[in-house]
C-alpha cells in the first residue's frame, strides 16, 4: 500500500486527484512568492533600438536596449543587446502608460537612455515576457523633452 494507492494495490483516484491539487497550489503559491521577491535591481544605459507592444494571449510591452560597446566572436561584430519588459502588473507603483509614452518618444528620436529596472525571482506570463522590468527612463542624452 503507498501514498496514491489503496489497500489492494490500485491507484484510488481520489488520492491522485488530492495529491495533483496539493503539488499544483505549492507550485503556484512559490512562484507567487518568487514573483513578488526582488532578485536584483540597477540601470542600463543605451539607445532604446525596438518597443513594441506584444502577445497572442497577453499583450506586454516588451523592447531592446543596444547597449554601448561592441561583441566581437572573430569574423563578425554586433551591438550588444539587452532585453527589458515593463510590468503589466504594475506592482511598485509605475504609471506603465506613462513610461510607454516616454519609451516610444526617446525610440523615435534615437537618443541615449538609462533604464532603471527591477528583476524579480521570477514573473508570470502575463506580467512580461523577460524578468528585467523598468521602472524609470531617464534621457541621458540631447533629447527634446517629452511634449506635455
Amino acid at each position: 500500500m503507498g501514498i496514491l494507492t489503496d489497500d489492494y494495490g490500485y491507484y484510488s483516484p481520489f488520492k491522485c486527484f488530492v495529491a495533483t491539487a496539493l503539488t499544483l497550489v505549492l507550485a503556484m503559491g512559490s512562484c507567487e512568492v518568487l514573483n513578488r521577491y526582488t532578485y536584483s535591481e540597477g540601470a542600463r544605459s543605451g539607445v532604446i533600438n525596438k518597443f513594441s507592444n506584444k502577445g497572442w494571449l497577453f499583450k506586454t510591452w516588451e523592447g531592446q536596449l543596444a547597449l554601448e560597446g561592441i561583441v566581437s566572436s572573430g569574423t563578425h561584430t554586433g551591438a550588444n543587446v539587452w532585453d527589458f519588459s515593463l510590468d503589466r502588473g504594475a506592482r511598485h507603483g509605475e504609471d506603465v502608460g506613462a513610461l510607454a509614452e516616454e519609451m516610444q518618444h526617446y525610440l523615435e528620436q534615437g537618443c541615449k537612455v538609462e533604464l532603471e529596472y527591477i528583476e524579480p525571482g521570477t514573473t508570470w506570463p502575463w506580467r512580461s515576457e523577460t524578468d528585467y522590468l523598468v521602472q524609470r527612463v531617464t534621457p541621458t542624452g540631447n533629447c527634446s523633452p517629452l511634449p506635455e
